[in-house]
């Protein structure tokens, strides 16, 4: 996607754009003393109409939460003391009843979290199920079926926008204008930001590992300098600070893995008048490393680990044009090949289904330990060798045209790729592997554009990150190249603005870091191709503030559960979205949980109170 393509909407949001960076970087963080009336009509600028009713005088808060406490506070108050003329006893009564409800609302501070708007933006509901103040007001009125289809329609959109049937006449049965919902309906600030990585680098980013064995990652890309010291190419990233491994290694770097003894990297890197396929730093000197038979090969892919070898790599050799190659280095220190594809492998797993082979080819020929042919079969972009057995095999479905990054996501397969929409329909982006079923994720309906997913990220819960080259549109908020997917609500949300393409994405103590060609994230904020995506706002906050306890965890059969009324629904769901098990809560547990393997889910409850989750493990 060509750069002046992201430039398109510069005019028509600009505006709001500046208004909102400056709240973006103190979302949770203490708030300066400013006059009431600046701090309400920041929380919702319908203050601009009742500047009388805002206390004079200066103040500050301790959280945001304190403030959007004290604009409902106010307002209720107001909307008590006056109602609007010709409402009936039934109205005036509902009216009523529904802004004592809020009131006990207000009171206990439980109010959306924004985790993926770069802006103060509404959330009728938001990832954990809490409603807004509006959205309560609905709730509270046994109308549970509007709010889901508000929250499906328009869940990001203030009052004035949303245009769901049935809004108006909910209005009028219980005794509000529309007005008065604008000025009820706060916005929330957010609470993820991104930095700049220290100095960051002066050239492209295209990977970031993660480092188990120190708890920091590498990065590789095409640089000359990190954090604003000579490097060439690949560093790293530990105790907040960048630094090189030596001077770095010329060539292009395509993966990196980690052994107890170096880094290993591969991609292209001459060295002596030779080329080779991938190298290793010790910790001292570079180590250039060849395969018999291959020499000037370069290598787009490699994974670690596996049944008799220390490793596999897919390689390009002038003898195979057209072709890739997948070696393996045996156990005995020695070289065999494994298989051939008809094109191009662009990324290996290790997975529950095997060693995941991705790319875009048509066809594999696997070989047999003394190099003669054993099988040839037709694939769609995805090989997979099976765990413990010489057993590959390829999978059918509706997948990208190239597939560029795979990620296995509690026993499921997602896979990233190249996708262009055409008159013909739309191609897939993202799609999702379980059960021996293909399901796509995310389409391209951006016609004759092309997109592309490049990298994903998991850390824990329902979502996962991506990145790219794409363009994401919900409702009047958009953003470029970096989102998250919501497995539960099958919702793709922008989480970013930048300029240019993602590369790739990692998250490492629950914070996603981010490298690629970018610079310029929100239009006008620097970030030199080294990000850091900070979240201000855990997953259990809403849940603490509910004294919700749930035990044993992890469980056996049986969960009990304090703090949640009998009656209340609940639902258990696989990590990948699918719901497991659900009902009604009885004698406060849930029983009958024998069947569910041993892993982790996700336990949804809805009560009164609202929507909270909590993660638990079996």
């Amino acid at each position: 996607m060509k750069s002046n393509q992201y430039f398109t909407r510069i005019k028509t949001f600009l505006f709001i754009i500046f208004i909102g960076i400056s709240s973006s970087f103190q979302a949770n963080n203490s708030i300066p003393v400013d006059s009431y009336f600046n701090h309400l009509s920041e929380v919702n600028e319908q203050w601009n109409n009742h500047l009388e009713i805002a206390p004079n005088g200066m103040v500050s808060f301790d959280s945001d939460k304190d403030r959007i406490q004290l604009h409902l506070n106010l307002v209720i108050k107001h909307l008590k003391e006056n109602s609007p003329s010709g409402l009936n006893s039934n109205q005036l009564s509902n009216r009523l009843t529904l802004l004592n409800k809020l009131q006990d609302y207000a009171n206990k501070k439980v109010f959306p979290i924004n985790k993926y708007h770069s802006l103060r933006t509404p959330y009728f509901v938001d990832h954990l199920g809490t409603n807004c103040a509006v959205g309560q007001l609905i709730y509270f009125s046994g109308n549970e079926d509007l709010v889901v289809k508000i929250s499906n329609e328009h869940n990001y959109d203030y009052i004035k926008d949303i245009r769901t049937e049935g809004i108006l006449e909910w209005a009028n049965e219980f005794g509000f204008t529309l007005a008065e919902l604008k000025w009820i309906q706060p916005g929330y600030p957010p609470t993820q930001t991104m930095d700049q990585v220290l100095g960051g680098t002066n050239g492209s980013v295209e990977k970031i590992v993660i480092n188990n064995l120190n708890g920091g990652f590498s990065i590789a890309g095409n640089f000359t300098e990190l954090d604003n010291s000579a490097c060439l190419n690949i560093g790293y990233y530990i105790n907040d600070q960048l630094s090189c491994y030596g001077n770095g290694i010329d060539g292009k770097i395509n993966d990196i893995q980690h052994k107890t003894d170096g880094i290993y990297v591969f991609g292209e890197f001459p060295h002596d008048g030779e080329v080779y396929p991938l190298a290793k730093y010790d910790g001292v000197n570079w180590d250039f490393i060849g395969i018999p038979g291959r020499n000037g090969a370069t290598a787009s892919a490699a994974n670690f680990g596996g049944q008799g070898y220390i490793y596999e790599v897919a390689i390009a050799h002038s003898s195979i044009p057209n072709h890739q190659e997948i070696w393996h280095y045996l156990n005995s220190n020695t070289w065999e090949r494994q298989a051939k594809v008809n094109g191009n492998i662009n990324d290996i797993i290790a997975s529950g289904y095997g060693r995941v082979h991705v790319g875009n080819f048509d066809s594999v020929i696997v070989y047999n330990s003394n190099a003669t042919i054993d099988t040839t079969f037709s694939v769609n972009n995805v090989v997979i060798s099976k765990n413990y057995e010489d057993v590959w095999y390829g999978i059918t479905g509706e997948i990208s045209e190239t597939v560029n990054t795979v990620k296995e996501i509690g026993g499921a397969l997602i896979f990233g790729g190249t996708c262009q929409s055409s008159a013909f329909g739309n191609d897939v982006c993202m799609s999702r592997y379980f059960n021996s079923v293909l399901q796509p994720l995310y389409l391209n309906d951006h016609q004759y554009l092309q997109y592309s997913v490049n990298t994903i990220a998991y850390n824990e819960g329902s979502e996962f990150a991506f990145g790219g080259d794409f363009e994401v549109m919900q409702g009047l908020t958009f953003g470029y190249n970096l989102a998250k997917y919501d497995l539960i609500a099958n919702q793709v949300i922008p989480i970013a603005m930048l300029d240019h393409p993602v590369n790739s994405v990692a998250y490492m103590n629950d914070d996603l870091y981010v490298g690629g060609d970018f610079e310029i994230n929100l239009y006008t904020q620097s970030i030199n191709y080294l990000g850091k995506m900070s979240s201000t706002v855990g997953l259990n906050e809403n849940i603490a503030e509910l004294n919700l306890n749930v035990y044993p965890n992890p469980f056996n059969s049986i969960l009990k559960l304090e703090g949640i009324e009998d009656g209340a629904k609940y639902s258990i769901l696989h990590t990948d979205g699918r719901v497991v098990k659900s009902g009604i809560i009885e004698n406060e547990k849930i029983t009958d949980l024998d069947f569910l393997p041993k892993g982790s889910y996700l336990l949804q409850l809805e009560s009164e109170q609202g929507k909270v989750v909590k993660k638990i493990f079996k």
